[in-house]
């Protein structure tokens, strides 16, 4: 099994722009920094049988979920528990594993089953993508 922590806020995959007769991805220059990241920790040749993901977006919380003043650290108690606003998970799932491929599997075909959720962070925790793989012996 392999872990992998991606620094910075959760990233979604944007959709593709059409300018002047051409198509140009404009997340390319966020995934050029999370890819940097990929290949520095993981050193391996890339996966060739079956994968495994399991995916956590852990997110930076609203300023509109905490209170104000000297309790601007304190959350309100109307701040939701589970993150259930934008960006969209299975859009976040598609840009990562844009990011992996080739260097942590050949292909993100061989990916047989996945596991996601996103969270917002913790106390002393900082926003992150943890992600763990496991190769399957066939």
């Amino acid at each position: 099994m392999k872990y992998i922590k991606i620094t910075g806020n959760p990233i979604a995959q944007k959709r593709h722009r059409f300018a002047r007769g051409f198509v140009y991805d404009p997340s390319s220059k966020d995934k050029k920094q999370v890819i940097y990241q990929v290949v520095e920790q993981f050193k391996e040749k890339p996966m060739e049988g079956p994968v495994y993901i399991d995916f956590t977006f852990v997110c930076k919380r609203p300023k509109a979920d905490f209170r104000s003043g000297k309790f601007a650290k304190i959350l309100k108690h109307t701040a939701p528990e589970f993150m259930v606003k934008k960006p969209d998970i299975d859009n976040q799932i598609k840009f990562y594993m844009d990011c992996m491929n080739k260097i942590c599997y050949l292909d993100d075909a061989q990916v047989y089953s996945m596991v996601a959720k996103k969270r917002y962070v913790e106390e002393d925790q900082e926003p992150c993508v943890e992600i763990l793989l496991e190769e399957v012996g066939e």
